[in-house]
């Protein structure tokens, strides 16, 4: 990280800025030392707006409060960024004689990069010799959040706008991302499930195994019984599926459940090397749609298929 914020104290003439939504779960000191922007959401937390993203916050303070509120019923309402906010922040930037990256998540989940394009086609009329690339990451959390770090990084090394765009479409359909989660009434709440679903489910303590799909769409992947077997299911997945994992950045991504992390992460340390493990609370505004104690592993790998069920089942049997 140090040789990335040494290149952007020497170098002044970048001629194009990267630009991420909250989504992507980048806290203030990733995006300083990358040169990252950030645009953010706004929740809705019982009747009062709630930055998804705010600069000079204790993020992790912050997130505690936020789950917790969940956890005493509080009810969190969320909405799409519009284009009014894409414009105000793209259009500065256009001024100042730069092109804009733009990743959003994905649109599977949400009209993020769709707003954002709209935005952006508009401005071009005004600034016709600028660029504006708007990529649709097909991912959420740190899935969307390792690949932006990726694009500054190609940036630093000279990549033009063209060419870390590219790379992100090629890439982004290898990016895995799995998860778990503690309760099931908030994906009933967003109709994942439905209601009977959750009520059993809950009851008999089912916890669902969860993946992003070719199309950026969460799906379900298994259900076991049990929270301690849900999250062995989930490092027997990574350890099938990952490339690599002692040259990779691994994110895991947690809804107040850091200790249940730190289980995983050591796991990864010892039995797969990994050297550099991102952990971070997971974003307020897509944490609200998953629940506190959802967590979420992402990583490269081959595809987003991985092993069937039954082969991952067995190893942890």
């Amino acid at each position: 990280m140090e040789k990335i914020v040494d290149f952007y104290k020497r170098k002044s003439n970048m001629n194009y800025e990267i630009i991420t939504d909250s989504a992507s779960n980048l806290t203030e000191d990733l995006l300083d030392s990358y040169r990252i922007h950030m645009i953010s959401y706004i929740s809705n937390v019982a009747g009062s707006d709630f930055m998804c993203f705010e600069r000079g916050r204790d993020n992790e303070a912050a997130a505690k409060h936020f789950y917790n509120a969940m956890r005493d019923g509080v009810r969190v309402r969320t909405s799409l960024i519009n284009m009014a906010r894409f414009t105000e922040i793209f259009e500065p930037i256009l001024q100042d004689g730069r092109d804009i990256l733009f990743v959003g998540i994905s649109g599977g989940l949400t009209a993020t990069v769709q707003s954002a394009r709209i935005a952006a086609e508009e401005l071009l009329e005004t600034y016709p010799d600028r660029k504006i690339i708007c990529v649709d990451s097909m991912s959420a959390s740190l899935g969307e959040g390792l690949l932006v770090i990726k694009l500054s990084r190609l940036r630093a090394a000279g990549a033009t706008i063209e060419e870390a765009a590219a790379y992100y479409e090629r890439t982004k359909s290898k990016m895995n991302h799995i998860f778990t989660v503690d309760n099931l009434k908030y994906l009933r709440r967003g109709g994942r499930i439905s209601s009977a679903e959750a009520a059993i489910g809950n009851l008999l303590s089912i916890k669902p195994i969860l993946k992003a799909d070719d199309e950026g769409k969460i799906v379900v992947h298994d259900k076991v019984r049990g929270r301690r077997r849900a999250l062995d299911y989930l490092i027997q997945m990574t350890k099938e599926r990952i490339v690599h994992p002692e040259r990779q950045m691994i994110g895991i991504a947690h809804c107040d459940a850091s200790i249940e992390t730190e289980y995983i992460a050591n796991h990864f340390r010892r039995e797969l090397g990994v050297q550099d493990i991102i952990i971070r609370y997971y974003d307020l505004c897509t944490g609200s749609h998953v629940g506190p104690g959802t967590i979420a592993i992402f990583f490269l790998g081959e595809d987003r298929m991985g092993p069937a069920p039954a082969q991952v089942s067995q190893a942890i049997s």
